[in-house]
């Protein structure tokens, strides 16, 4: 559940006041021979995107949290690994849920020795044909950690996940989300 901050209320007051003006403007300048659908469907319309892109970027720029103590330990029994540690909340408002995406990818490596090359010409049909294009696909998961995060608060989190076993060096990336 997402929460709306006052900064969100504020925004859909000011957009839902430009529609009635423009809606208002509209019809006071209708001449009667045209239908007023389309304007108002437009304005509708305008409005709308211009409303979500603002919820978006509010969200953005409100609702921040921050992962501490992040340890990553592999479970080599299961070719697996878990991420745990902590995540806070340093901003103002509260929280609806915070989602954190895990990408897990073979680390390149130079497997042709000490030579290096800068440009090597391929064709489409190098990918098709290729046995290393299937060792070369990311696995990406998202987990939700935390849910109603309020100002200043802490929770502990763990997840696990899988690697494929085709994966010589798997390399871990992780981004936190949070609405």
């Amino acid at each position: 559940m997402t929460y709306f901050t006052i900064l969100h209320w504020f925004a859909m007051i000011i957009l839902l006041l430009v529609f009635i003006l423009v809606i208002t403007l509209t019809i006071r300048n209708h001449d009667g021979k045209s239908s007023l659908l389309a304007p108002i469907l437009a304005t509708f319309f305008v409005l709308g995107i211009f409303a979500i892109f603002t919820i978006y970027g509010l969200d953005k720029y409100t609702k921040i949290a921050r992962l501490e103590n992040v340890v990553q330990k592999k479970v080599l029994i299961n070719e697996s690994f878990s991420i745990s540690g902590q995540i806070r909340n340093i901003g103002n408002f509260t929280i609806g849920s915070c989602v954190l995406e895990v990408k897990v990818a073979n680390e390149l490596s130079d497997t042709t020795g000490s030579e290096s090359i800068v440009f090597a010409p391929k064709s489409v049909f190098d990918n098709l044909f290729s046995k290393e294009s299937i060792y070369s696909v990311d696995t990406t998961k998202e987990f939700v950690i935390a849910e109603n995060l309020h100002t200043g608060e802490m929770r502990n989190f763990t997840v696990f996940m899988r690697y494929p076993p085709s994966f010589a060096k798997p390399y871990t990336r992780y981004e936190l989300y949070c609405h």
